[in-house]
């Protein structure tokens, strides 16, 4: 309980440190820009116009000194940097003792005194302020100015993405419609190691598709067979001289006929009732072997390799189009159309409520008149 303790009470030392630090950061970086345009003489005029006592005062002790006082300022920043070092090789918070400056650096390049170098000092405020933001201490999510650069941050991460994705999905365009190592990859990689398992669910559909849509195409396949076969009687030259033949014939021809659809569908019968049988799922397994293996050789058919290459080819063009979507405009839009709603809402209410309000005006002095109407009325007696 007491290291708890002990712990939450670092915790709240060094979150005021980082407040403590932020403050100065602040402080530094504005007297820096306040500094620097005071070497213009359009602005020592403004100021000495604005505040004379404090414009010669600045110009006489500050400003030849600006370089000591901020090497004062430097001083604090490294003995925090310092000490931020001391506690993460004490915490092993890296892998490496070294790793602290080398993650930090900007922290050390912003504690150079020259030029540019200065105004790295922005990024340890930014890196403290996120620090905090983590840890719960602030919240600044709903603010303007990180809703600004979260929003312009999503967009230029996107579009950067968009585009390296487009070049990615180009490339391998190329290869495939130029016969690239990517197709084979795609095959040999891909396809391949997923042999078994394609097979398998080959012949699972074969035997689904016998054991549950064929009951329902019975009826339709006999009907079907019959017909075909009376047509075919019926242009056969051999079955029409049976009908010659005296009483007999017509019956002899109609039992021939009808024997022949008979087994033309119990032979169909039976295959289908074989492929929805396990006991041929040896058999099954082996045909759709066969098939996998004739799709997957393209030497043996040009054109099925042109089907394979196109349909490639456009689902790759289909992505890039997908792509090419800037997400970012649709949120807007979105956000947009949800604004303008809610102002649309705000408008019709206001609307209704001065509708409201002129009807109780009207109302009144009506009310009033017909108080008023049986007093004339009598006086009119």
């Amino acid at each position: 309980m007491s290291q708890s303790k002990s712990v939450r009470s670092g915790q709240i030392g060094f979150f005021f440190l980082d407040f403590l630090m932020i403050a100065l950061l602040v402080v530094n970086l504005a007297w820096i820009v306040f500094d620097w345009l005071f070497e213009y003489e359009l602005i020592r005029s403004y100021l000495h116009g604005v505040a004379p006592d404090f414009t010669d005062m600045y110009a006489a002790t500050i400003h030849p000194r600006f370089i000591l006082i901020d090497l004062m300022f430097v001083s604090v920043f490294l003995t925090e940097f310092f000490i931020r070092w001391g506690l993460a090789v004490y915490h092993r918070i890296y892998h490496r003792w070294f790793f602290f400056p080398f993650i930090h650096f900007y922290d050390l390049l912003g504690c150079i005194p020259v030029g540019g170098f200065r105004f790295l000092r922005l990024l340890r405020i930014i890196s403290i302020t996120y620090r905090l933001q983590k840890h719960g201490i602030i919240d600044l999510r709903d603010t303007a100015v990180v809703r600004f650069i979260r929003k312009y941050h999503g967009i230029l991460i996107e579009e950067l993405s968009d585009r390296v994705t487009l070049n990615i999905l180009s490339d391998i365009q190329r290869e495939v419609r130029n016969g690239g190592p990517v197709v084979d990859r795609i095959v040999n990689e891909v396809v391949m190691p997923q042999r078994e398992s394609l097979v398998e669910w080959m012949s699972h559909r074969i035997e689904k598709v016998a054991n549950n849509n064929y009951e329902g195409y019975r009826e339709d396949i006999r009907q079907y067979v019959q017909e075909r076969i009376n047509t075919a009687v019926d242009e056969n030259e051999e079955f029409a001289r049976l009908e010659l033949i005296p009483v007999f014939g017509s019956l002899f021809r109609n039992t021939v006929e009808k024997a022949i659809a008979d087994m033309v569908f119990s032979v169909i019968n039976g295959i289908m009732q074989d492929l929805a049988s396990n006991r041929n799922r040896v058999l099954i397994n082996e045909t759709a072997d066969v098939l996998f293996d004739a799709i997957l050789l393209k030497e043996e058919d040009t054109e099925l390799n042109r089907l394979v290459v196109d349909t490639m080819d456009r689902s790759l063009e289909i992505v890039k189009q997908q792509v090419r979507v800037q997400q970012w405009k649709l949120r807007d839009l979105a956000e947009d159309e949800d604004h303008f709603r809610e102002l649309l809402r705000e408008e019709l209410m206001k609307a209704y409520a001065e509708t409201d309000t002129d009807t109780d005006m009207v109302t009144e002095p009506d009310v009033e008149s017909r108080a008023e109407d049986p007093g004339d009325n009598a006086s009119k007696k």
